[in-house]
Formats: structure tokens, C-alpha cells, sequence
């Protein structure tokens, strides 16, 4: 959900989070949502793989031999990202709107994907997850990801409802997605989750955002759902390596995200912003737009330049833009 707009945000000392208590917190989670969790941990877990970072570099032309495509699709006001891997590894992240399915499945047609060998559900908001249902249904599904919340969080609208029930019925394996969770990836690959902890709270349904730093090789994608600068400053006080060559702009170019300080410590040459041509939100924020520009970032947005590629070989990466009827064109 949007939040009121705000202005540039400073940085502040990490502020202590607060915790599910030991003993009550399995039962501040949905017990739908806890028992598809449950049931799937039973099953083997997949195998975590590290890499060695590096700087980000600005994006060339050169990409004969990709074999890796990060994919941000226009959806309208919303989100949805997939990543693609060799001829066999897919991942989806967020399914947009639930008007946005037709358009979701039609692209993933037009990319070659058949089955999904992992989907994340970056958190229980409508233009995240409103399609999520008809993916399940209609897609293979190697492990699905998604966040728990306290149960006074939990939502219990249709689309998440629904959401749930089709995971029930396909007996989809599902796992709890936190900065302990080890998320298996193809050779030369790594999934990080930066966010969020495993036991943290938060007052706004943003910020339970999973967190994704992607690498393949040595190109980093910094994929952050709708997290806001609290999570932002979370991450950063960790004072680990978030260096990414691709910013995927929080809560779709929102003000409450992108802060200053995250952006020095992320340093993208380039950011991409999901949002809907002349949405009610005024997504991007000018803040946004003037932090980024001060950056020197190379800014792509869906509303304006349709679906978003980045493709890779581990070592430089090219920026197109993207349609089912001509392919890849060269971002301007």
C-alpha cells in the first residue's frame, strides 16, 4: 500500500526492533499460512552458495554470451521480476495485480518458461501477489517463498486467502522467507536474503518485504520489493557488502524508500522502477528521482519504457528494453 510521501530521509543510530517472543510466536502467525510452512519443512532443504562480490560496473553492449536475463516486467502499478538462468533455472518474484495475470503469463510464454523452479511472494500486498493464485495454478512450482506475520498482521483479504488455498491445493512446497533462509541457485549463482530477520515486526506491511541481493558471477541486482528506509537502515547497520550494479527502486520509486545513505552503500549504475503510467500515487517521487539523478544512475521505468531487461555473463552486463513482438532493443 502507498504511504504518505515524505522528504529526503536521514540517517539514523539502527533502532531496536521488536521480537516475537519465544514462546507465543508460533501463535502470532496465520495458522494457514504457519501449516503450508509446516508441512513443507519436513522436505529436504536446498543448499545455500556464496560468491565473491564486486564493484558494480556500468553496463555494455556486448552480451552474445548472456546466459543470464533478469526480466522487469510491465505490469501497470505493480510488481513482478523473472529471473532466468542457463535454459532451465526460472524464478519468479511477485505476480502485480490480479489484472495483470493474462500479461504475466503471456510474457512468460513468450520467454520460453514452462515451470517455475522458485517464486517469491515479496509480501502480502494486492500488487504484489494479486495474480499469485493463477500462477500457482497454472505453473510447476519448485519451492514458493513468502514472508510470515504476526497474526494481528496477517492479511485476510481474497487475494491473499486465495493465494494460500491454491499452494494447499497444488501441495506446492513453501517456505518462510528470512535472512536465515538458504535459497538454492544454479552454478555461478547466489540468492541472498537481506530481509526480513526472522523474528522482527514492523508497524508497516512494507517493510516484511523480502529482500533479494542476486548475483550471478560478478553482477549484483538489488531487488527490494516495497521495503522503506527502516528496513533500509536495518540492512545497512549490518555493515556488510550490498553493492549491486542494478537497483530495483523500493516501493516503486516511493520516497519512503531509496534513501540516500542506502544508495551510497547499493551504488547502482542503473535503477529500475515499476510503477503504472500516471498512477494515483505520483510513483516515482521527484526525491526519488533527484537522489538517483544525483547518483548518476541510469534510471529505467516500466511507465515509460515498458518491460525492463538486464542480461549477463557473470562478468559485464547489457540494459534493453523488452516485448514479446520485437525482443530486446538497446535502453536508450
Amino acid at each position: 500500500m502507498p504511504q504518505k510521501r515524505t522528504g529526503a530521509v536521514r540517517r539514523r543510530q539502527p533502532r531496536n526492533k521488536k521480537r516475537f517472543p519465544p514462546s507465543s510466536a508460533p501463535s502470532l502467525c496465520s495458522r494457514r499460512c504457519l501449516s503450508i510452512i509446516s508441512r513443507s519443512l519436513k522436505r529436504t532443504s536446498p543448499v545455500h552458495r556464496t560468491q565473491t562480490q564486486a564493484p558494480p560496473a556500468q553496463p555494455t553492449q556486448s552480451t552474445d554470451a548472456a546466459d543470464c536475463a533478469v526480466y522487469f516486467l510491465d505490469v501497470g502499478q505493480g510488481d513482478s521480476i523473472l529471473i532466468q538462468i542457463g535454459t532451465d533455472y526460472n524464478m519468479l518474484i511477485d505476480a502485480g495485480t490480479r489484472e495483470a495475470g493474462e500479461t504475466i503469463e503471456s510474457d512468460l510464454q513468450a520467454l520460453g518458461v514452462t515451470s517455475l523452479d522458485a517464486v517469491v511472494a515479496t509480501h502480502p500486498h494486492a500488487d504484489h501477489i494479486g495474480s499469485m493464485k493463477q500462477i500457482i495454478e497454472d505453473y510447476t512450482i519448485g519451492t514458493f517463498y513468502m514472508p510470515l506475520l504476526p497474526d494481528d498482521q496477517t492479511p485476510t483479504t481474497a487475494t491473499y486467502e486465495n493465494m494460500l488455498d491454491a499452494l494447499l491445493d497444488k501441495n506446492v512446497q513453501t517456505e518462510q522467507i528470512s535472512t536465515d533462509t538458504k535459497i538454492s541457485a544454479p552454478e555461478n549463482a547466489n540468492f541472498a536474503v537481506l530481509s526480513p530477520e526472522k523474528d522482527g515486526i514492523f508497524d508497516n506491511l512494507n517493510n516484511y518485504s523480502a529482500v533479494l541481493r542476486f548475483t550471478y558471477g560478478n553482477i549484483s541486482f538489488m531487488l527490494t520489493g516495497d521495503a522503506e528506509t527502516e528496513v533500509e537502515e536495518n540492512i545497512l547497520a549490518r555493515e556488510t557488502d550490498i553493492t549491486s550494479n542494478v537497483l530495483k527502486c523500493g516501493h516503486h520509486g516511493s520516497s519512503t524508500s531509496s534513501s540516500m545513505d542506502f544508495l551510497r552503500a547499493v551504488n547502482p549504475a542503473v535503477a529500475v522502477i515499476s510503477c503504472g503510467q500516471d498512477n494515483k500515487y505520483g510513483h516515482p517521487h521527484h526525491e526519488t528521482l533527484e537522489s538517483l539523478s544525483e547518483r548518476n544512475c541510469k534510471i529505467l521505468r516500466t511507465d515509460t519504457d515498458g518491460t525492463v531487461a538486464v542480461t549477463t555473463d557473470g562478468n559485464t552486463y547489457s540494459v534493453y528494453t523488452w516485448s514479446a513482438e520485437n525482443g530486446l532493443s538497446p535502453a536508450a
